[in-house]
């Protein structure tokens, strides 16, 4: 029975999961799964389409995973910044734990599905909130497009120096470009 198409894309995953993308080969792939080549490239264009199409499948398991997490936070800062907590850490250990050429191989396959569901979080959450009146900022897609430009470039800097651990600050900086009112501090006496 030939192999589907979410069989491929299930075994090329485990590959780059074990091997690295650059490593993995649509070889080994069709032969995990007792088929040709040929037989994967019926229902893929190349190796960069097979990971395009796992990435994206990543992409909205990871959307409804992070939108399940920030659910029970009580205000619209408290879940993007729960949110933007959740998506830099995680970030920062897939980058720790991936081979620097694999990560830009990867990085750049991946950035349009990833941007693509974080992106669709961050936007509600900088709309609601600002129609709450928890955010200063109003125009959701410019802020959506200046954190994604933040949390990339600090991707980048990670992957210089995988020691590097600025999560919070960069955090709180995207929180305090986004403004609204400042939590409220006891006085002291």
């Amino acid at each position: 029975m030939p192999a589907t198409k979410e069989q491929i894309a299930d075994a090329f995953r485990r590959h780059v999961e074990r091997f690295g993308y650059s490593k993995a080969s649509v070889e080994e792939v069709a032969a995990e799964l007792g088929i040709s080549k040929r037989t994967v490239y019926q229902h893929f264009s190349s190796k960069r389409d097979i990971y395009a199409y796992v990435v994206d499948r990543i992409a909205t398991e990871q959307r409804e995973q992070l939108t399940a997490l920030i659910a029970s936070e009580p205000t619209y800062r408290a879940r993007m910044e729960r949110f933007l907590t959740l998506v830099v850490g995680g970030m920062r250990r897939h980058i720790q734990e991936t081979e620097k050429a694999d990560w830009m191989q990867e990085f750049e396959i991946a950035y349009d599905a990833m941007a693509g569901a974080y992106g669709a979080i961050g936007t509600q959450l900088v709309s609601e909130g600002f129609k709450a009146g928890e955010f200063a900022f109003g125009d959701a897609y410019l802020a959506n497009e200046l954190i994604g430009a933040m949390v990339t470039h600090y991707g980048v800097l990670v992957r210089e120096d995988r020691d590097y651990d600025a999560d919070a600050e960069v955090v709180a900086a995207i929180m305090r470009m986004l403004g609204g009112p400042s939590p409220k501090r006891e006085r002291r006496r």
